[in-house]
């Protein structure tokens, strides 16, 4: 999950009257989780559907409405300069049709806001700019930028000076050489032109989505700004647009709307974001939380969570949703927001009025609590991971096998962490100690759950994964305890055949797990090397395997 840090001098600059216990109580209340706190910062995650909390200031705005300190819709104004000109060659639409841009002024410098525009920035691209391929933010020294600018293709081998380099590249050579065009390349691999925004010169000042020019860099003297969004998706666009708008206002930038030009027509950048409207019948919402609320509190409640609502003929209530809030799309989002600003620590639980059992587990799933509570007894953790992964850690895991990365990978994932499907649980079980090194030894965990492999198709299937990380862990040990699973459980003989040619163990120290003369699972002790990437500095010892030939036989 991306992370956001809440300096505890901008708290109180912003709740001069509050605690920071607090504010600490609110948050996750609002749905972020806190990851932790020191002296001067609150480190806080926070769910990839509210891209507005990319910035603590979008964490104050709902604080603000929450704590009644500011309530209703938030407060954004912006000018209009017909100097502010870019016009779009319709060539360019056959690549990256979309463009929106405004510009941000303010005769302060604030090193920490140029910063944190630069972690939203990342932050968005990883969300819901879905790796820059539905949208790509350009952030600019306005100070260097002579308007009117276009917006059209040329060929591969025009150049310019990219962001941090010191002499031209051509556009061919940025995607081959830097890292920035190896890493996104992809998103133009059908392309003979290329997309490029130039100034009245003719200049070339980026290279959407790949990278911006070093001319327009932003740096420690930068007080204006021009801010850019090329996609694909204009609703992407468009909630990028009004996201960093509405940060950058409220950071007391004043803002001006950009004019584009296409082949058809000219408009205002920042006239394209509108309030979303959505009514809701008032029982509704009651019915859903168990409650009794009247119209009157609905909207007081709603007020407090920065959306503006009133009443209409037929007795619903309208509301008026922010156009940076595009996590709220319906009836039932409204109803989430009243559960946050009337408080879902006040709800108070109760019991159903109709009768309710608790269900009976099928064997399969009695089995798997049979297993926890043997691991469980002899010493082990559980474990409950996601079952996607990101490239880095899948592609570690895979690297034997590449072409399954592309048959494992999820389209249009909404993280980057959670891109790929999982082919082994070791994987996951590496990466929990990899955030525990601070935490004693031996760590002694597992997980039951669920991998997934490609066989013509995408097929899933139940694993169990036991790790052990201390100084004296090896393949003994592991062994040791796939027996006692074996034998405790399924009342068989654990079987195993050496194998040197799993990369992930030691050779010698490594052997396939047999069950019906099939190879199942494997056991082994962890090479230094793949320790080494995890930042961990102990032996690790493992073993996985598929348990549904294993239960199939005893159902």
């Amino acid at each position: 999950m991306p992370v956001v840090n809440i300096f505890k001098t901008r708290i109180k600059s912003v709740f001069p009257n509050k605690q920071i216990e607090e504010i600490l109580g609110k948050l996750p209340f609002v749905g972020l989780d806190i990851e932790g706190v020191d002296k001067s910062k609150i480190r806080v995650e926070y769910n990839p559907n509210r891209p507005d909390f990319s910035s603590d200031t979008g964490i104050f705005r709902t604080l603000k409405g929450l704590l009644n300190n500011t309530v209703g819709l938030p407060s954004f104004r912006y000018s209009s300069d017909k100097s502010y000109q870019i016009t779009i060659d319709p060539k360019v639409k056959q690549i990256r049709p979309i463009l929106l841009f405004f510009v941000a002024k303010n005769t302060n410098i604030n090193n920490f806001i140029l910063n944190q525009l630069i972690s939203m920035q990342e932050d968005l691209h990883n969300g819901i700019a879905r790796g820059r391929k539905k949208a790509a933010i350009g952030i600019h020294d306005l100070n260097q930028i002579e308007f009117p600018l276009i917006y059209n293709t040329k060929s591969q081998q025009e150049s310019f000076i990219p962001l941090d380099q010191t002499k031209p590249f051509r556009l061919k050579e940025i995607l081959s050489d830097l890292e920035a065009g190896k890493k996104y390349s992809n998103l133009l691999k059908n392309f003979n032109l290329y997309p490029t925004i130039a100034d009245r010169n003719n200049q070339i000042l980026s290279f959407p989505p790949i990278i911006n020019s070093s001319k327009t860099k932003i740096n420690d003297n930068t007080s204006n700004l021009v801010i850019e969004i090329t996609g694909t998706n204009l609703e992407t666009c468009k909630s990028i647009l009004a996201i960093i708008a509405y940060y950058l206002y409220d950071e007391g930038y004043e803002i001006f709307s950009g004019i584009v030009h296409d082949d058809k027509s000219a408009f205002s950048s920042l006239k394209l974001l509108k309030d979303n409207t959505i009514s809701v019948d008032p029982n509704m919402i009651n019915s859903y939380l168990g409650l009794d609320l009247s119209i009157k509190k609905l909207i007081q409640i709603l007020n407090r969570c920065r959306i503006d609502a009133s009443i209409i003929n037929n007795k619903k209530i309208k509301c008026l949703v922010p156009p940076y809030r595009n996590d709220i799309i319906s009836f039932i989002d409204i109803v989430e927001e009243v559960a946050i600003g009337y408080g879902i620590d006040n709800i108070k639980s109760t019991i159903p009025s109709f009768l309710i059992t608790s269900g009976v587990k099928n064997h399969y799933f009695k089995k798997m609590d049979e297993i926890k509570e043997t691991l469980t007894g002899l010493g082990f953790l559980e474990m409950m991971n996601f079952t996607m992964l990101d490239r880095t850690i899948s592609s570690i895991f895979n690297f034997e096998d590449k072409e399954v990365l592309e048959k494992i990978k999820v389209k249009e994932s909404k993280s980057k962490e959670h891109e790929f499907l999982r082919t082994n649980i070791l994987s996951s079980l590496v990466n929990n100690l990899s955030y525990n090194v601070h935490e004693d030894y031996p760590q002694k965990v597992f997980e039951i759950g669920k991998t997934f492999s490609f066989k013509n198709k995408i097929v899933e299937q139940w694993n169990l994964g036991v790790l052990i990380a201390s100084n004296n862990s090896n393949y003994t040990e592991a062994k040791s305890i796939a027996e006692s699973i074996f034998k405790i459980n399924f009342g068989k003989n654990l079987i195993t055949r050496r194998n040197d040619n799993n990369n992930l163990f030691l050779k010698g120290r490594c052997a396939d797990i047999i069950y019906k003369s099939k190879t199942i699972g494997f056991i082994g002790e962890v090479t230094p090397g793949l320790i080494t990437k995890f930042n961990l500095h102990v032996p690790l010892s493992a073993f996985e395997f598929n348990l549904s030939p294993v239960l199939k036989v005893e159902c």
